[in-house]
């Protein structure tokens, strides 16, 4: 990945299994909008990286979950809800984001809304911390 910090420590536990993540249809085409904003192209395009390379490397550590519930839940940004929707039809027991909309209703049902610090803490993986977290798949 071309950027760096504290989000790249997440796509690298992904890519090395420790935790998993998970993306809709709609989370990918927002991507894909983003990372059509002139000034990400820069960067990305600098680093020789297309855009189709960084939606297909999003796809190669995400699993893709078919959303079949439509959740009402952010009033202030509805674009937010498939956040919610992705995690609650996955199974997810986080959303990880930046976002302050999401991160202001802090719990939908048993899915937590963390931002990544608060993620990156909590498994283990912060920077005071070497321990590693493992999820357990069989829940």
């Amino acid at each position: 990945m071309i950027w760096g910090g504290l989000p790249a420590r997440i796509v690298e536990a992904a890519e090395d299994g420790r935790i998993s993540v998970m993306v809709s249809e709609e989370i990918v085409e927002e991507i894909g909008r983003i990372l059509s904003y002139p000034r990400l192209r820069e960067i990305y395009e600098g680093a020789g990286v297309s855009r189709e390379e960084l939606t297909g490397a999003v796809l190669q550590i995400g699993r893709l979950v078919e959303v079949k519930r439509r959740i009402s839940m952010i009033r202030e940004d509805p674009a937010d809800d498939k956040f919610l929707e992705c995690a609650s039809d996955g199974g997810a027991d986080f959303v990880v984001s930046g976002d302050e909309h999401l991160l202001r209703i802090q719990r939908y049902q048993r899915i937590r809304t963390l931002s990544v610090r608060q993620f990156l803490e909590l498994i283990g993986e912060s920077e005071e911390s070497s321990s590693r977290y493992f999820r357990d798949e069989r829940r």
